[in-house]
């Protein structure tokens, strides 16, 4: 699904998403086809999903036109027990 059909058919409010198809350019990553797993009602319900989000899942409020996001590189930590 595209995120413009997404904000569509919920507009104005958190969404909790699956990533399908991204593209990192710039240090950041655009994602440009997303599964919807399930609209969200507030802010709360958004926050519980964020706790349990992982791998390519993700949430997002539909006031924003496009899906960017700042790629953050973990640094490795060699020699450290």
């Amino acid at each position: 699904m595209l995120w413009s059909d997404v904000r569509k058919v919920y507009p104005n409010q958190f969404v909790y998403l699956e990533d399908l198809q991204s593209r990192v350019q710039d240090g950041k990553l655009y994602v440009d086809e997303v599964a919807l797993i399930r609209p969200l009602t507030d802010s709360q319900e958004a926050l519980q999903a964020l706790k349990a989000a992982r791998d390519k899942k993700f949430i997002y409020h539909t006031s924003h036109e496009q899906i960017v996001m700042e790629v953050v590189m973990k640094p490795i930590a060699r020699g450290v027990r």
